[in-house]
C-alpha cells in the first residue's frame, strides 16, 4: 500500500514550505589520517535543526583518486541533558565502558558528493558525525578510510546560527565496512576533528493559499537538484500555484 508522509501538518487550502538552509564546511584541512578507523566530531546541540545533507571532505593525498565515501550520524543516548558531559574516551572504552548510541543515518561506500538525509537534531542532545572518503571495499577485508582532520586547537562551528564547540570523535572501525558497533563511538580530545561537511536547515518561510486542483510542475531534492518521483526519500514538490511541500512517498 502506498503511503505519503508529509513533514508538516497540511491544513485545507494551505501549504507550508521549509527553507533557511546553511552549508557548514569544516575547514581548513590540517593533516591526513589513513587507517581502517574512522574520525569525525561530536557536539551538544544549542538549538534544534535538520541535517539535510552530508559530504566527506577532500584533503587526504593517499585517497585523492577515491570515488567512495562512508558517513554515519549518531546520537549519544546516555549523556546528561542538564549539564555539559563528555562521552567516554578511548581508555574508558578499553576499560569496558561504552557510549550507548542510536544511529540516525549511515551511508556505506556511496559515490562522492552531497548525500541527502533528513536527520532531526534536538536542542541539548549530543551527536557525532564521522566519515571520510574510503578505499575500494573488498568482501572479507578491512577497508581504509581516508580521513582528513583539522589542525590542532579547540574550535567552534556555526550550527543554526549558534557558535558550537565541537570535539574529535573516533571509532576504531571502518564505516565503509558497516555501521559502527554499539557503544563504540568515543571522545578523542579537543584537537584534530574529522572533516565532514553538512547542510543544515530550519524554520518555516511561508504559508500560502492553494487550490485543490494544483499540479506538480517540478520535484527537487533537499539540496535543490532536479529529481524523479523517487519513493522512500524526502523530496520537495513545487506546484503551479507557487506553493511547495516536502514529503516522502513510502511503499
Amino acid at each position: 500500500m502506498k503511503k505519503i508522509f508529509t513533514l508538516f501538518l497540511l491544513l485545507p487550502l494551505l501549504s507550508i514550505s521549509q527553507t533557511n538552509c546553511d552549508t557548514v564546511y569544516v575547514d581548513p584541512d590540517g593533516q591526513p589520517y589513513t587507517a581502517t578507523r574512522t574520525r569525525g566530531y561530536w557536539f551538544r546541540a544549542n538549538s534544534s535543526f535538520i541535517i539535510s545533507a552530508v559530504k566527506a571532505a577532500e584533503g587526504n593525498p593517499i585517497g585523492v583518486n577515491s570515488t567512495g565515501q562512508s558517513i554515519e550520524i549518531i546520537q549519544f543516548d546516555a549523556l546528561n541533558l542538564t549539564t555539559d558531559t563528555i562521552p567516554y574516551d578511548f581508555s574508558g572504552i578499553g576499560a569496558g565502558f561504552t557510549n550507548p548510541h542510536t544511529s540516525l543515518f549511515h551511508a556505506q561506500d556511496v559515490p562522492l558528493g552531497w548525500i541527502t538525509c533528513a536527520v532531526n537534531i534536538t536542542k541539548d542532545r549530543y551527536y557525532a558525525i564521522l566519515g571520510a572518503k574510503n578505499n575500494t571495499v573488498i568482501s572479507g577485508s578491512q577497508t581504509d578510510m581516508y580521513n582528513t582532520v583539522l589542525p590542532t586547537g579547540e574550535r567552534k562551528l556555526m550550527l543554526n546560527g549558534d557558535s558550537t564547540t565541537f570535539w574529535r570523535a573516533a571509532l576504531q572501525y571502518s564505516l565503509a565496512d558497516g555501521p559502527g558497533p554499539s557503544g563504540q563511538f568515543f571522545h578523542d580530545g579537543p584537537n584534530f576533528q574529522g572533516r565532514i561537511h553538512t547542510i543544515i536547515c530550519t524554520g518555516v518561510s511561508s504559508i500560502n493559499e492553494t487550490t485543490d486542483d494544483k499540479e506538480i510542475i517540478k520535484v527537487i531534492d533537499l539540496i535543490g537538484r532536479n529529481s524523479k518521483l523517487d519513493k522512500n526519500k524526502p523530496l520537495i514538490y513545487i506546484y503551479n500555484d507557487g506553493s511547495s511541500e516536502k514529503k516522502i512517498i513510502v511503499d
